[in-house]
């Protein structure tokens, strides 16, 4: 497994205004997952001068697992957010203030920071999330994702076809490749 590949998220992004929730749930459940977790977390954003950001993933308020993970996000196609590499760095062991010490010092500044609560389904080939995103405003919004598994170490096109197998199982619920959204979380909350 190469290192670009290793570390090669394939994702794609909804707004999930008008979605129920609930309806969403019925229908993740019916595609009987292998996992199912409810995590509430927040994410620091952090930008450098040439416009590069770390997200800060700190631990989850209501998990006993205190997994926190600070990720670079590179784009491979400016014009889209759907294939990234990203690697995830655990940083378990250390406080907000160290971090934070540690990226202002590699010249990292804080952007702004997001509260989200998921609903997180894990299949063998993708993970679908129902999240709610809470600004520094205290503005909600609702978004869907669909992620391929990234241990199955495979090119875009195969992660695409994936993704295109979910859209289908989701379109009831408004879920369709024209309404992926072409931004990250950074570009829509970006300061």
């Amino acid at each position: 497994m190469t290192t670009e590949k290793k570390y090669l998220e394939i994702e794609t992004k909804y707004d999930a205004t008008g979605i129920d929730r609930l309806e969403f749930k019925k229908l993740a459940k019916m595609l009987n997952p292998k996992t199912f977790v409810y995590v509430e977390s927040r994410d620091v954003y952090y930008i450098n001068k040439e416009g590069i950001f770390l997200r800060y993933r700190m631990p989850a308020e209501n998990m006993d697992d205190p997994r926190a993970e600070l990720t670079p996000k590179i784009k491979h196609v400016e014009q889209n957010n759907i294939v990234r590499t990203e690697p995830n760095l655990r940083i378990d062991l250390n406080d907000p203030g160290r971090v934070k010490s540690f990226c202002n010092s590699i010249g990292f500044q804080e952007n702004f920071s997001i509260y989200k609560m998921c609903d997180i389904y894990n299949y063998e080939d993708a993970t679908l999330v129902y999240y709610t995103v809470v600004d520094e405003n205290s503005k909600c919004a609702n978004f869907m994702e669909i992620e391929v598994n990234e241990d199955l170490d495979i090119e875009k096109e195969e992660g695409m076809s994936i993704i295109q197998k979910y859209e289908k199982i989701l379109s009831s619920l408004g879920i369709t490749a024209q309404k992926r959204k072409k931004l990250s979380l950074f570009e829509m909350y970006r300061k």
